[in-house]
């Protein structure tokens, strides 16, 4: 006798006894779907290295000044951004115009390993970064950093020589302009220097209490500071006439103090910085690293970057003259939102200077020494 052992019925088999053909082809059609890798694992690997390469390693190299690059223009990891993907995505325009922001949860795997590629052949020295960098400010319609001369250490020694010409130039142009705005200065504006000159340092007053402390404590006398000036300071009595030009702005102060101080969409650190603005005087300009050095000191650590992102968008300008701050090396800055020569309202920022009694030269760099009294 043969004994027969019944074979098993497969999966499709029973599938297709108990459900019908419609429920079965899309059940099979998922699970074939579910198998596949997703897109998103696939990419995964190549977006974590490319935020290591642009975010980490290329700072890194920039601020180490590694011998891959004879000149590191840029050292913010969005800076390399912008350079590698204008030159490996945009190609012919800014990469804004071809991926959908943010680049990196966007960008397709080729783009994603075009961008990885360019950024190695930085790393390694193969690609040039300034010529990078220049040909991404020409896609986006803005003037190159590239000065006039060869590439490499003569080049470079080329720059330092021009660099130690200018600022020679630059000091004596000070010199002059010095001795001409002392000359030419209004007697107003030489009224308020001496003003200034005269004022009895900070220090002097007393501190307020922590509990009732504010910004405005810093710049508003207390209701019977005038009797007491009067009684305690009788030295200050020679000091009354040239300081009715500042008690004549007193009510506009306190006006701007109050209208800072009661905004209820500024966080203290911003009306903190918006309230020691109004201490810079008319025809004078202070920095953005002049002014967090002072916060620095007086308050708590900062940074001139932080400084000028509280003042971007201020509410109250030119009332609270946001315009009177410049960048470091003697340029505009930032203006509405906008910044340096190319930002759209630099004219404006650069009229209302000029209007105070602000100076620029030739290179569009401003005169004068910057105003550091913060109280």
């Amino acid at each position: 006798m043969h004994s027969y052992v019944r074979a098993q019925p497969s999966v499709s088999e029973v599938t297709s006894s108990i459900l019908p053909p419609r429920v079965i082809t899309s059940t099979l059609h998922l699970h074939r779907r579910n198998s596949r890798p997703s897109k998103m694992t696939t990419l995964t690997p190549l977006q974590s290295r490319w935020k290591h390469l642009y975010h980490t390693h290329l700072p890194a190299l920039a601020k180490a000044r590694a011998p891959a690059q004879p000149t590191w223009p840029v050292y913010l990891d969005h800076c390399f951004a912008r350079i590698v993907l204008d030159n490996a995505v945009g190609k012919d325009r800014p990469w804004t115009e071809v991926v959908k922001a943010p680049a990196i949860k966007n960008m397709t795997e080729v783009q994603l390993e075009d961008a990885i590629r360019l950024a190695e052949e930085v790393v390694s020295g193969e690609a040039d970064l300034v010529e990078l960098d220049e040909r991404s400010l020409r896609l986006r319609g803005k003037k190159g950093k590239k000065r006039k001369g060869g590439g490499g250490e003569e080049g470079e020694v080329g720059r330092k020589k021009g660099k130690l010409e200018v600022d020679q130039k630059s000091k004596a142009i000070k010199k002059e302009s010095k001795v001409e705005d002392d000359e030419r200065l209004p007697a107003r504006a030489k009224e308020s220097k001496v003003e200034d000159d005269e004022q009895p340092p900070a220090t002097k007053k007393p501190r307020p209490s922590k509990k009732n402390e504010t910004i405005s404590s810093y710049f508003l006398p207390s209701p019977t500071s005038p009797n007491n000036k009067q009684s305690a300071n009788p030295s200050t009595k020679t000091e009354e006439p040239p300081s009715q030009a500042p008690q004549q702005t007193q009510p506009n102060l306190a006006h701007h103090l109050h209208r800072i101080q009661s905004s209820s969409a500024l966080t203290p650190f911003r009306k903190q910085t918006l309230s020691l603005l109004l201490q810079i005087p008319p025809g004078q300009y202070s920095t953005y690293g002049a002014l967090a050095a002072h916060i620095s000191a007086t308050s708590h650590k900062t940074c001139a970057r932080a400084v000028g992102s509280s003042m971007r968008n201020n509410p109250f300008a030119p009332e609270v003259p946001c315009h009177r701050i410049l960048a470091g090396d003697g340029s505009l800055g930032g203006f509405g939102g906008d910044w340096g020569e190319e930002g759209r309202h630099a004219g404006e920022k650069r009229r209302l200077l000029r209007e105070e009694g602000v100076r620029f030269d030739e290179k569009g760099k401003v005169k004068g020494p910057v105003f550091r009294d913060f109280k």
